[in-house]
């Protein structure tokens, strides 16, 4: 396609509203998955008939990249699933339909049974990889993890012959392996990770606060103790049980509720722990933005307490006029307000502040 037929087409889409660009949207993705489970169902077709080797290949994952100019990470999920999409047309059905994805797909390929193809796809319907995941692992579990901690074990040394005319090559960095979460068990899950020498420390240090000895042999109780601990004291549903708790004992009221006098403009936009604590209550502990058609934004980490009457111009801090809302949607909320350029231009004054501050 031509520079000028995609210049055409960004500007006949700046035309559409936000709904007919969604509806176009979920137009091009059914086509597109659509296109994929053909494609997926040439690949077994081509596999069952050696086709790439005929042609050519060492096999069929080097004919899909270097004959089909395909990406190396969209490979592999298709081949996998064509290896079992002859035995299970089901798989391509319910790709083509968008009611699982790829991603989903080659993870159930391997636990298909002719007992059990339409439960496990009509399950997995609409699921993410993480709830799949957990989904498959009671086909297959996984070993569970033994606590361990664990030297990083460094590169092996070069040692090369002085030259006076090159400077040394420079050190090179080991590797590091991805960090891992994942289910090994129905209710059981594997974590890995790395951390540095401080981190032992703190870990080590925390074993012996909270009574608890052989430190590596109990990481996930220390764990625990450590999550129940910050959450005792950061999370805000924990802070308002203790604060009704304490009310319901006879504890005198909090400066907020003696000072509570909504008629009178605020001088600030803070928000007292308490009124927040309500609001994300309210809120379900969820950004409750949503769209035109009811759908509501997911996001429960980085929430604001947002005013939905504006403060710039309500002077209001009234807990019925506070909603609770991820970054991403506050911003939006500002914009529309008071307009994308004059948000552009107070993000451009705080830059300019931060960067001048000694």
């Amino acid at each position: 396609m031509k520079i000028e037929q995609f210049t055409s087409y960004s500007t006949k889409l700046e035309r559409l509203s936000n709904d007919e660009l969604h509806r176009s949207a979920e137009k091009l993705v059914l086509t597109e998955n659509t296109t994929i489970a053909k494609l997926i169902a040439h690949l077994a077709e081509m596999s069952s008939r050696k086709t790439a080797l005929k042609l050519g290949y060492k096999s069929l994952y080097e004919y899909c990249i270097a004959g089909l100019n395909l990406s190396e990470g969209a490979v592999p999920a298709r081949i996998h699933v064509a290896n079992v999409s002859r035995r299970f047309p089901q798989l391509l059905v319910a790709l083509a339909e968008s009611r699982i994805s790829l991603t989903v797909a080659a993870l159930l390929a391997p636990h298909l049974t002719e007992d059990n193809v339409e439960k496990v796809i009509s399950d997995c319907a609409g699921m993410k990889r993480r709830e799949t995941e957990e989904y498959i692992v009671v086909f297959r579990p996984k070993p569970v993890f033994e606590p361990s901690i664990r030297w990083r074990p460094a590169l092996p040394v070069q040692v090369q012959p002085p030259s006076l005319s090159s400077p040394p090559p420079p050190a090179e960095t080991p590797k590091r392996s991805a960090p891992i979460l994942q289910p090994a068990r129905k209710e059981v899950f594997n974590f890995r990770f790395s951390a540095d020498r401080n981190f032992r420390d703190k870990f080590e240090r925390l074993a012996e606060v909270v009574g608890i000895e052989n430190a590596q042999k109990h990481m996930a109780e220390i764990l625990e103790k450590a999550i129940d601990i910050a959450l005792e004291k950061k999370d805000p549903k924990k802070k308002l049980e203790r604060r009704r708790k304490r009310r319901k004992a006879g504890s005198a009221p909090s400066r907020s509720e003696r000072d509570d006098k909504k008629d009178e403009p605020a001088k600030c936009r803070y928000v007292a722990s308490e009124v927040s604590e309500r609001v994300h209550e309210r809120g379900g502990y969820q950004c409750v933005y949503c769209g035109p058609d009811g759908t509501r934004c997911t996001a429960r980490a980085g929430l604001h307490v947002d005013h939905k009457s504006p403060f710039a111009i309500y002077r209001s801090n009234d807990e019925r006029f506070l909603q609770l809302l991820c970054a991403a949607h506050n911003g939006l909320e500002a914009e529309r307000v008071y307009g994308p350029d004059f948000i552009r231009r107070k993000i451009d004054e705080r830059r300019r502040r931060k960067s001048q501050s000694p």
